[in-house]
Order: structure tokens, then sequence, then C-alpha cells
């Protein structure tokens, strides 16, 4: 939100300079993004009165004035305006003044007549640029005084952004509620406005919805003048919020939004049938807006209708029927209060806008009755016109109650670290609008209405906190002592371990967030329930990870767009996933994750270049779990695994326990994730293993190695890991090394046979072996060989 420095202190103004006012905004807990200083640039320009109006004796479209400035003598200017008249004040820029683009006015005869200055608009001025008509005083102005000083246009412009769970930062009212707290000041109540109800007819509003919560009401202005300018005091205020409109109506509505943060919206009352209908839109409904545009709705869409078309949808997205134009002379002013779920429906269909954003932080349901009321009376002082009865409609109340927190106050010192006496805190939480009832230890207090986000005792610590002032915290580090389990040092140190093998692999360590965007997740994982975030920093981060891969992917994808050939990184973190029997149905697990993508190396005179396979990934992933585990008590088995390449993926176990997954990425996700077909990732979890492998450090044998190599037919439908497997578990009582090193299949071999060629390597600690005995073994391998797989050798 943007606005100026003194719209904020006509609201609240303590005994503050600038600087502290802005430090005391963020104090609260609402950021300052930026202060812009806005100073005019213009000088030397006036306020005059136009004494004398002629038409100019040949051009017919321009007009000589006699200008008064209260000096002795009167100025003759030549101005092309049309709505010059006598008696008019107006801005002057005199002889020798200076307007914006270093433009120096000078005396000089244009078209045969003297002109000594030259009659401003506000557009020429360097504000509203919309506004090119020259700008007419009220009457009571002095004549003489200097525009500068008469505009009051030396300000400090202030940006200010909320998370999510504070709207009462979107609006000079909640700025001013948290600002009169610190400063120990008041600010005024809100003093409604009451109106004759000199109309008779009313607008009923019906809800047909079963939504969560909505409230609904609005009346019906007559007789309006809805091309009268915009007043001076307001659109300066709109000018600095960069919301000035053209429309008066449009302009008050913005108003009222700033300073209450309160939506409303005005109708077209005279194309109204009858009532208006709350209710969700038919599937495929058309809806037609101004230049022909036409929208296809669905039934998750809320919509304000009337029985015969609909008026609007949330966020003020007017039909052309509805629409208020230069031609209206009846409106109805109406304010809603939404629930979020509908709201976000919205979001996803037309994109978000300024008021969407204030209906999905949340609107105070207990001031809708004042913005209109308010509203109101702008409207009738300005366009004039005369106004009906409030027509009002709620479902499920009540809408918004907070409920009763009790607060203890041994609670509040210990968080602190500092004891802070019980009158200084039942004077904070009543600066801050809390209804509080104190029991000698302890108070229970209900929360403002605007305040969605306290919803327990720390909330409200942390509330006094912001008051109480942080820098008023002691900086003594609190104590605390945490019985760390086995199992978060194991996995630590699992973690570590691991981290420090793929670095020297090559791998970079990534970060992400726990929260991700829920259409990525969708994609890899369709049939997963995710957990949805209340309150999300953005529609991009308003889920929590069932996997480590979509960060991975997205860092992936970010690398490739800069160019980056080979890829190689990893992370650790926790993963959520729903668990009805873990508390709060919530399953946390920390798992190790990576990918690789692109060329196995980078191009080198040394290596010839290749893309990275499935292989590559896997055997940085079995040098991990060499580290934690046996391998031999590690097994891939092929499965489709979702997110995968159907024929390159594989499940990992460890002591038939699922662990995790290996394999390449799913083709149909490569163009809409932005990755190529060289992608491959695993991911295990760590909660899996009981312990660590321990390191054993052991003498190397002095005898001599004896290797033995064989090459073997077997079916192409074994699985290869299978008969290394067979392979170790023989010659487990023996120092025996066992190794696949060539796999091969050929149009020779019959029945759809391939050949392995497997190394044995045997080294005994107390004695050299024999050869007979070495021939023995291997008789008896192939033997058991060719009874389990019908393996033969090959010759």
């Amino acid at each position: 939100m943007k606005f100026s420095e003194k719209w904020l202190r006509e609201w609240i103004d303590p005994n503050v300079n600038s600087n502290i006012l802005h430090e005391q905004i963020s104090s609260t807990g609402i950021e300052v993004e930026c202060v812009e200083k806005f100073e005019s640039k213009f000088s030397g320009v006036v306020v005059g009165q136009i004494v004398k109006c002629i038409l100019h004796p040949e051009f017919h479209h321009l007009k000589v004035l006699k200008v008064d400035i209260g000096k002795k003598e009167l100025l003759n200017i030549v101005c092309g305006a049309s709505n010059c008249f006598n008696n008019m004040k107006v801005a002057v820029a005199t002889v020798g003044s200076t307007l914006p683009g270093n433009i120096i006015i000078y005396e000089k005869i244009f078209k045969g007549e003297l002109s000594q200055g030259m009659l401003c608009s506000f557009f020429e001025l360097g504000i509203f640029f919309d506004d090119k008509k020259i700008i007419e005083f009220p009457i009571e102005t002095i004549i003489g005084i200097d525009v500068n000083d008469y505009l009051s246009l030396k300000d400090n412009i202030i940006t200010v952004s909320v998370t999510s769970n504070r709207p009462d930062g979107l609006s000079i009212l909640g700025l001013s509620r948290n600002i009169a707290a610190i400063n120990n000041l008041r600010i005024s109540d809100l003093k409604y406005k009451s109106f004759s109800k000199t109309i008779q007819k009313k607008i009923d509003i019906d809800i047909q919805t079963k939504r969560d919560c909505i409230n609904v009401l609005g009346r019906i202005i007559q007789n309006i003048n809805i091309n009268v300018d915009t007043p001076f005091w307001m659109k300066k205020k709109l000018f600095f919020s960069d919301v000035l409109s053209e429309n008066i109506i449009t302009n008050i509505i913005n108003y009222v939004l700033i300073e209450l943060g309160q939506p409303l919206n005005a109708l077209n009352a005279d194309n109204i049938d009858d009532s208006i209908i709350v209710r969700m839109a038919k599937n495929k409904e058309k809806m037609f807006l101004k230049n022909n545009i036409e929208i296809n709705l669905d039934e998750n869409i809320l919509v304000f209708s009337d029985k015969n078309k609909i008026l609007f949808i949330p966020g003020n997205i007017n039909s052309y029927f509805s629409d208020v134009n230069t031609n209206t002379k009846n409106i109805f002013l109406i304010s809603s209060l939404i629930d979020r779920t509908s709201i976000s429906y919205v979001i996803k269909k037309m994109n978000s806008n300024k008021i969407l954003e204030y209906y999905n932080y949340g609107i105070d349901p207990l001031l809708q009755n004042y913005a209109v009321e308010y509203a109101t009376d702008l409207i009738i002082k300005i366009c004039g016109g005369t106004s009906g009865s409030i027509s009002k409609k709620k479902l499920n109340i009540p809408i918004c109650m907070n409920n009763t927190i009790r607060l203890h106050h041994k609670k509040l010192n210990k968080i602190i670290g500092l004891s802070i006496d019980a009158t200084i805190i039942s004077n904070i939480l009543y600066s801050l609008y809390y209804k509080l009832n104190f029991q000698e230890t302890f108070w229970d207090v209900i929360p403002p209405s605007w305040r969605f986000d306290i919803l327990i005792e720390e909330d409200v610590i942390s509330d006094i906190l912001r008051v109480y002032g942080y820098n008023n915290v002691c900086l003594t580090p609190l104590k605390e002592h945490i019985n760390n389990g086995q199992k978060n040092e194991l996995t630590d140190s699992l973690l570590n371990k691991s981290a420090i093998i793929l670095i020297n692999k090559g791998y970079h360590e990534v970060i992400n967030y726990g929260f991700i965007n829920p259409k990525i997740q969708n994609l890899i994982f369709p049939n997963q329930k995710t957990l949805l975030l209340s309150n999300p920093i953005s529609q991009d981060m308003s889920c929590m990870r069932l996997s480590l891969w979509p960060g991975l992917l997205k860092n992936i994808s970010y690398n490739k767009n800069r160019q980056q050939q080979s890829i190689r990184i990893f992370e650790s973190g926790l993963c959520f996933s729903v668990d009805t029997t873990e508390n709060l149905g919530v399953k946390q697990e920390i798992f190790l994750a990576a990918a690789i993508s692109g060329n196995n190396f980078k191009e080198n005179w040394y290596h010839k270049t290749r893309k990275m396979d499935f292989y590559d990934l896997k055997g940085d992933l079995e040098s991990v779990l060499e580290l934690i585990c046996k391998l031999n008590d590690i097994k891939f088995r092929r499965a489709i695994i979702s997110g995968l390449h159907p024929e390159q993926s594989a499940s990992i176990y460890f002591k038939n326990n699922l662990i995790g997954a290996i394999g390449a990425i799913d083709p149909r996700l490569e163009k809409k994730l932005n990755v190529n077909s060289s992608t491959f990732l695993f991911e295990i979890s760590l909660y899996n293993f009981p312990d660590i492998k321990p390191l054993k450090i052991q003498e190397i044998s002095k005898f001599p190695t004896i290797r033995r190599d064989v090459a073997i037919l077997i079916s192409e439908d074994i699985a290869v890991d299978n008969v290394m497997r067979k392979c170790k578990q023989f010659f487990i009582n023996q120092e025996v090394e066992v190794n696949l090193f060539d796999i091969f299949s050929c149009k020779e071999f019959s029945n759809k046979k391939k050949s392995l060629g497997i190394s044995f390597v045997f080294q005994n600690k107390h004695r050299t072996f024999q050869d007979n005995e070495i021939n023995l073994m291997m008789n008896d391998c192939i033997g058991v060989l060719n009874k389990k797989f019908q393996a033969v050798l090959r010759k």
C-alpha cells in the first residue's frame, strides 16, 4: 500500500519526526519498503483572479485575459483554455517562473497580443497527469499566494507491504491504531453518519449459496452528478497513492479502501432487476465486460446477479450492464465479506487485483456498515443526491468472532526473558483494543475483530512485544535443556557424511523452501494428497512438499536457462505427507535426494563428451549407501513410480523395507518442467536405517591376489543383480571380490541370451590360495549358477 505521510498524520500525529515514525511502522510488524520525498518541480506560480475575459479578435479559440495577482498592474495573458471565465481563481505562472521540464516563462507577443504569463493546469505543474484543464481554486483563495504553499505538496510517500496475516496494515486506520499504541495515544472513535431515508425504493439481497460465511449490505443513492470534478484534497491523496481515476465514484471507493481497508463496489442501479442474488455460477455461464470481452465461468465462481444476468464477481469485476458510466444517475453502493475459498477461485480465474488482495487478506466485518455510511456521506457531499436505507443479508452468523485466549503472566515473562509489570501489560492490551479480564496471574483476552492472526497465547505475547519495544528486551540468551534423541544424532551424522561423499563427486548442495507450487507438485505426484497453507506467502508457495524432487527440478530448470550444460545437485530436508496416525495428522520425514542432468563431463581434450545416464546416478547413490550400510542389504527393483520414466525407474529397498526411488524424469514432464531427457533423480528416507555401519580399519593382507574371469550366458529376462547376489552369497565365507565388468548380447546368441563378464578376485589374510582350490570353488559357483539360472559358460 502507498500513501502520504500527511494523510497518516491527519489520523494520528505523534510528536516524533518522520524517520522515527517510519521506524515505528516497521516495529509493528508492517514492513516499510521505501519512503520517497515528493517536492514540486515548479516555482514562481501564484494564485490570480481573472478580471476580464474576452475572445481574441482574430483567433476565436483563444481568449485575452486581464489577471490580478495582487500587484498594482494587471497582467495581460493569452490563453487557449475553454474553462476560463470572469472572477475565476487560477494558477498563474508569471514571467520568470519555472515549470517542470525546465520550462521558463517569458513575456512575448502571441498572435498579435502581449502575453505576460501562463494559466496552468495540474498537468503542467507536474501532478494529476490526466487533468489538463485550467486549475480553478475556491473563490475564497487569497490572491497572490504562492501555489506551492497553498497546495502543500511537499510530503513523504510511504510504501508498506504486509504479510497475509496482517490485513490491518493495509489501511490508514489500521496503521494509526498501531502507531497510537506505541506512542500511548488514542485515535478518535469513528463517528457514524445518519441520513434521512428519503428514498423508499430498496434492492433486496438474496444469498443462495452455502459458502462458509458471506455478509452483504448496500443502499441505493439516487440523483447524483457523476461528472463533477474530484476535490483537490482527495485528488492529491489518491495521486500519491497511485490510484487516482477520472471517475469520481471510483475515486471515493478507492479513498475509503485506503483509509478503512474496506472494499466497496458501485453498480448502475437502473440496470438491476428487483434484487441482487448471491450464487455460484453455472458451468460455462458467460459474463460480458466492457470492450466486448466475454468470460466463461464455472461452478466454483461466486457471482452477484439479478434474475436475468450477472452483475459482477468479487474484485469489482463488473459486467457491462452494471458498470457505472458518465450517464449514470442512480447507483447501488455495496459492501461484501466473502470467504477466502471463493476468493481463491476468482484469483485463479481472473488473476489478482487490488480489491481481491484485500478480500484475500481479510476484511473486518464490524466495519462494513461504517464504510457504506462513510462512502455515502462523501458521495452526497461531492456529487449530491439522496440515499435510501441499507439492505443487509448474512450467512453463517457470526461471520467472524475471535475466541478468548488465556495469557499467563509467568509464561509471558519467561518467553520475553524479563519481568514486565501487569499494569503495563494491561495498558498495552487496552491500547491495542483487546477486551481483557485480569485474574491475578493471567488475563482472558479477546483480540479485536480486525486481528485475524491472533489465535494462541504466543500471538498475544508477540503483539505486546511490538508495542513494548524489542529494544527494551534484554539481550540475555534464553537457556533451555534440550534432549536430542539418538535418532536425530544418527540422522545428522548420515546427512553430514552423505554430503561429503556427494560434494567430492562434484555435486552442489541446494536449499529450497519446504512450501512449493501445488501445480508443480500435482504434475509429479497427481494422485497424492497435499497439505495446503491457509496463509501462503504467494500462490507459488502455497503447499507443503511431499518430496524434494520439485525443488531440485526447479533448480535444474533455472540453471539450464542459464546455459549450464552439466548439473549435479543434492538436497536434504523434511517432507510432509498426510497421515492420520501421526500427531496433527501430518507425517514429517527427512529425505536425501539428488539430481543430475546434461553432460557427464565438461568439455575437455581428454574425455569424450557424453550424456549422463541412470547408472551414473546409481553409482553415486551406492557410494552413499555403502557408507550407511552393507550394499548386500540394498536391492533395486523395477517399478512404475510417479514422476519417473516407466522403463527407467526402480524402487530402493533396505532389508525388504522401501526407502526410496531412483530413475529418469518422465518424458511427459520434460517440457512442462523445462528439463531435458538426460535428467535423473533419486530420493531416500533417512529414518529407515537403525544405525550407521561402523568404520572398520584393518591391515591389508600381505598375500597376493588371484583373479579369475568368467563369461556366462543367461536369459535376457533374468536380472543381472540376482546373478551377482547369488555369486556373493556363494562366497560369503571367503574373502572374494565379485565384480561385473561386461554385459554383451548379439543376434548370434540363440533364445534371447545375454553374456555377463564377471571377475572374481581372491585374497586370503593368512596364506596364498592354490590354483586347484580356486578352480574347485569356481566350478562349484558355476554349478550353482547353472542350477539357479540355467547359466552356461560362454566359449
